[in-house]
């Protein structure tokens, strides 16, 4: 086995639990100012490096937020991570957090979204990333290990790489870092976290195109004394690079020429980005990100000259379906995105980012990730329920970006909230629409798009060769056209209407 490029060294022991600051003893030692606490979330444990936590003088370097996401294994099907296996996840990060003798987490919270762990954190710039995506890929390897021993679902699911080549993009978990501001005033800075799952990275258009387009959702577009007022430049991807080779010319029906064209657009993991503006480009911006195929993965404030500005919005913008493994490329679901976000101060109010949800929007993904439906609004750390899903959750972190802690966590759409009657209306919706439609469309997606394809791709090849070329069915009118009976037999001769008194042909008395 290679060494790793991450953990003690030099034959250290792992790094001790004792290290570690955590949330769940905040209170250790201080006067209790309630008798109770009554929880309203199952709010995330923070982990944080002593040694950087209480440094006096921390230096002033570039810090990364790093979400990392997946499917390594569910309870009862996709339903809900199992605790034993978010431990599993969390204890090799901890015990193996360390990168030339310097931690790689300054602090830390492991978090589940229906069957997706997750683990986010803060790191610096001397970081290579590289040993992040390895670390996140072998811990989430022991998070499968796990699952299988414990005979979950689909262990490993997302992990669709053979082996970690690198970088964590392309291979299967979702995984987005947003940089943080560097200045010597203000160490706060509030980040928004948002997981789905059961779902595909569109449905992360409902954030951008509501927040931070249209004041309906985010007033500060219009009243906000900030950098806001200026508007937003959006950079949407094409995810879609089977699409991209047929338009370059590969046929649909050649699966080698396909093949051949996505890997040729894919190489380097390049990506086929467009940057429009708002509100300049409201239209355009809207009549992409209406579809599947585009999505908003970046936004940027502006400067005072237009110009790209602060980076404060990043979305997981990939499609599995384009992802190259030992079978080729295959299509592994709906990707279950992750977003990081700014919130305040020239960035809308986590609030007003959260909003759009409000309204109950229908997303693609689902059960089997084969449908249509209204998404959850659900607290973190909340299992899947009626037809698998799909939902969201969204916390928002208040972080130092001096000492690189997370200080405390607020769930955005916890129990107790006017969120509960979201809740009760999108799951009304979601019942009704599910038993209207069944497995027809729109409640289930184009076949392109079904994750199972398989199954249906067999059942279409058997009735395809059922068909047959034949002429179409009509009946003689009384002109000398059509077939008469329908087969093809030359018409029968017209009947002469029969006469009657008032010499009204087929009048009735």
């Amino acid at each position: 086995m290679t060494q790793r490029p991450y953990g003690p060294s030099d034959g250290r022991p792992a790094i001790s639990m004792s290290e570690y600051h955590q949330s769940k003893h905040e209170l250790d030692g201080l006067p209790l100012t309630v008798t109770e606490k009554i929880p309203v979330t199952n709010t995330p444990n923070i982990f944080s490096y002593k040694s950087y936590v209480f440094a006096r003088n921390p230096a002033l370097v570039r810090r990364f937020i790093k979400a990392t996401k997946a499917d390594v294994g569910g309870v009862g099907g996709h339903v809900v991570a199992a605790d034993e296996v978010k431990s599993i996840i969390a204890k090799f990060v901890l015990d193996n957090n360390s990168y030339q003798g310097e931690p790689i987490f300054t602090s830390l919270i492991v978090t589940h979204t229906g069957d997706d762990c997750a683990v986010t954190g803060i790191m610096a710039e001397t970081v290579d990333m590289s040993v992040v995506d390895q670390l996140m890929w072998d811990a989430l390897q022991e998070g499968a290990t796990k699952a299988a021993e414990l005979g979950l679902y689909g262990p490993g699911q997302d992990l669709v790489a053979d082996a970690f080549t690198g970088n964590l993009r392309g291979a299967g978990p979702a995984t987005v870092a947003l940089p943080f501001p560097v200045r010597k005033d203000n160490a706060s800075q509030t980040v928004l976290v948002s997981f789905a799952d059961k779902t595909e990275p569109m449905a992360f258009n409902h954030f951008a195109t509501g927040a931070y387009m249209l004041p309906r959702f985010n007033t500060g577009l219009i009243i906000a004394s900030s950098k806001m007022k200026r508007g937003y430049l959006f950079e949407i991807v094409d995810l879609d690079t089977k699409a991209q080779a047929i338009e370059a010319g590969a046929h649909p029906r050649d699966p080698k020429a396909l093949d051949g064209k996505m890997e040729e657009l894919a190489k380097g993991l390049q990506e086929k980005v467009i940057t429009l503006r708002a509100p300049e480009d409201l239209y355009d911006i809207e009549g992409l990100t209406r579809s599947s195929r585009f999505v908003i993965a970046r936004i940027w404030s502006r400067g005072d000259h237009g110009e790209k500005d602060q980076l404060g919005y990043v979305c997981s913008a990939e499609r599995l379906h384009n992802i190259k493994t030992k079978k080729g490329f295959t299509y592994g679901g709906k990707d279950d995105p992750v977003l990081l976000a700014f919130a305040q101060g020239d960035w809308p109010a986590p609030g007003e980012i959260t909003s759009p949800w409000a309204t109950a929007p229908m997303v693609a993904g689902d059960c089997r990730g084969s449908h249509n439906l209204h998404i959850l609004p659900m607290p973190i750390n909340s299992q899947t329920s009626y037809w698998s899903g799909p939902i969201l959750s969204a916390i928002t972190l208040s972080c130092n970006i001096h000492t690189g802690r997370i200080g405390a966590i607020s769930d955005q759409f916890a129990l107790g909230t006017p969120w509960d009657e979201v809740r009760r209306q999108a799951s009304q919706l979601a019942i009704q629409f599910r038993h209207a439609h069944g497995v027809k469309q729109p409640a289930t997606l184009h076949e392109d798009e079904l994750e199972y394809q398989e199954g249906w791709r067999e059942r279409r090849a058997r009735l395809e060769r059922q068909f047959e070329v034949k002429p179409a069915l009509t009946f003689g009118n009384g002109t000398g056209h059509g077939h008469g009976n329908g087969h093809g037999a030359a018409p029968k001769a017209p009947v002469a209407a029969a006469s009657t008194k008032s010499g009204r042909p087929e009048e009735i008395d």
